[in-house]
């Protein structure tokens, strides 16, 4: 039976031959890769130029603009697609995007349908083998004590030869078939075709869906290109699973990481470092053209961030996919496949790090200027040195708290509306690490006494009640310095530290320096200065 084997795989590799040279030859297979890398060259070239002459044209539509403001911008995307529509129907009239996907859908079949034929092969040929070692000798199956390992080796290399006759052992596995049969050589030189058709069809539809991007701000966070992009990755990853190519998993791994990076990953980035760049100052409309920019910037924030949770969820799902597909070898190909996928890891990190610079980037332009003026107009004639009638005035008033929220309110109202959940929380860290650093400059320079310190500790809690209650993350540890300063100035009398400090210190950890301690007690204008610079702590 293993003859019979042998014979069928010589066969299969002569007819496949057969059938995949007229395959290819009724495709126009070999026409199209060269009209692909033509077109490759040309499209080049096009871009090339057109950067020099529209720099920073990105395709993607500001989303507060008005349909005749937007013509503007489809004119120019409408004349370089143009150019390009056109550059394709004269260099390649057979590279028709969805005929081009019709014949990947058929070259993933027929690698899929090979290995399956050629796991069927060896499965067999390995069940005939051994069958062929069990009956080779059956005085030495009877005599087990006599059985060694060198006597079950010469077995087995007998029976191989007795099948082998006429035939190279060299190019041979042990269960009588070829390492590397006809079929498999010419499914590998096949699947090259289906890699270069890949690329180039991955290029172009993340062009086109980078082109028709547009964000409408009532059905989602984030513009179209992410879903449309995405979409396109999956059906590229689960279509080179479905070949059941462990190496062209690989090969196609490489190429998503290289298409993303430079016509995903880049663009978003350029888009971030020109949202604000591209505003003209000399407009009489700047504040709206200010706002355009900021809410544009945010929606790349947002796909930055959505971007990076669909690449964890696209690795997640592949290996799934991975999971229930027929490998030949298939503890040896799953660990490729997973190597292979944990690379696309690579791209979540990325989008992470410029999301972050991004993020850091509008705290900086449009959140951190305003910080100062905010509590300038909160402290708006409030002191923290009062009587007892003035102090319950302002317990009644609470004018702190009042212009605080206002003023904070309209700070970050239009973040909290058009970030991602993720974003703001993110954004609401750091925001609040550079209001806390603000107002301890602010404190620090105040003076106080003790109904004073009282209204400031209500203050201080009344804003931390306040911005815990706009978003479900909140870290209280960032007031963790406020609120010592608060404890340090309602103490009766500066000696009140050593029940406190040091070993006497609690599960409390003190985030104030020695010298920041002294100099928080000598902000009370009823402490004894030389009472406080006496403390040895």
């Amino acid at each position: 039976m293993l003859r019979v084997i042998q014979r069928l795989e010589e066969e299969s590799d002569l007819q496949s031959g057969i059938l995949l040279d007229q395959f290819l030859h009724v495709r126009k297979m070999d026409q199209k890769l060269v009209d692909i890398q033509s077109l490759n060259i040309a499209m080049m070239r096009s871009n090339n130029s057109s950067t020099h002459r529209v720099t920073g044209t990105t395709g993607f539509t500001s989303p507060t603009m008005t349909s005749a403001t937007l013509t503007g911008n489809d004119l120019t995307t409408g004349i370089t697609s143009s150019s390009s529509t056109s550059t394709i129907s004269n260099l390649s009239p057979l590279v028709d995007p969805r005929e081009l996907d019709a014949n990947l859908l058929e070259l993933s079949l027929i690698s899929q349908r090979a290995s399956l034929f050629q796991g069927f092969l060896h499965e067999r040929a390995n069940e005939e083998m051994e069958k062929l070692d069990d009956t080779n000798d059956p005085a030495t199956v009877l005599d087990t004590s006599s059985t060694t390992e060198s006597t079950t080796t010469t077995t087995k290399n007998a029976t191989i030869i007795n099948v082998m006759t006429g035939k190279d052992r060299r190019f041979y596995g042990e269960n009588g078939l070829l390492t590397s049969s006809g079929l498999s050589k010419r499914i590998k030189e096949v699947m090259n075709s289906f890699l270069v058709i890949d690329e180039y069809l991955l290029k172009r539809s993340m062009e086109k869906a980078m082109e028709l991007d547009n964000y409408d701000a009532s059905s989602s966070q984030t513009s179209t290109c992410v879903d449309d992009v995405f979409y396109i990755l999956k059906k590229v990853m689960k279509r080179s699973i479905s070949t059941y190519q462990p190496d062209l998993v690989m090969a196609t791994v490489q190429t998503v990481l290289k298409s993303v990076e430079t016509g995903y990953s880049q663009l978003l980035q350029q888009r971030l470092v020109n949202a604000f760049s591209s505003t003209d100052t000399s407009s009489s409309r700047l504040d709206r053209a200010m706002e355009q920019a900021k809410i544009s910037y945010m929606v790349t924030l947002n796909n930055l961030d959505v971007s990076a949770d669909y690449t964890e969820r696209l690795i997640e799902d592949m290996k799934q996919t991975s999971r229930s597909t027929i490998w030949q070898d298939e503890e040896h190909d799953l660990i490729i496949v997973d190597k292979a996928l944990e690379k696309l890891q690579a791209l979540s990190n990325n989008f992470n790090r410029l999301l972050q610079n991004g993020m850091e980037q509008l705290l900086g332009q449009t959140i951190k200027p305003r910080i100062r003026p905010l509590f300038q107009e909160s402290y708006r004639e409030v002191k923290y040195v009062l009587e007892e009638d003035e102090y319950n005035e302002a317990d009644l008033d609470e004018v702190f708290m009042k212009r605080f929220r206002h003023g904070f309110d309209n700070m970050i109202n239009s973040y909290r509306k058009a970030l991602t959940d993720s974003n703001f929380a993110t954004l609401m860290s750091m925001v609040l690490d550079a209001l806390t650093l603000q107002w301890e400059r602010i404190v620090l320079q105040t003076r106080f006494n003790q109904y004073g310190s009282l209204r400031f500790d209500k203050d201080l809690r009344s804003v931390i009640q306040y911005l815990s209650s706009m978003t479900d993350w909140f870290s209280r540890d960032k007031f963790t310095r406020l609120n010592q300063i608060a404890t340090l100035l309602n103490f009766e009398e500066p000696s009140e530290i050593y029940h406190c400090w040091g070993t006497k210190s609690g599960p409390v950890s003190w985030r104030l320096t020695v010298a920041e301690v002294k100099k928080v007690l000598s902000l009370r204008l009823d402490f004894d200065i030389d009472e406080v610079t006496s403390l040895t702590l």
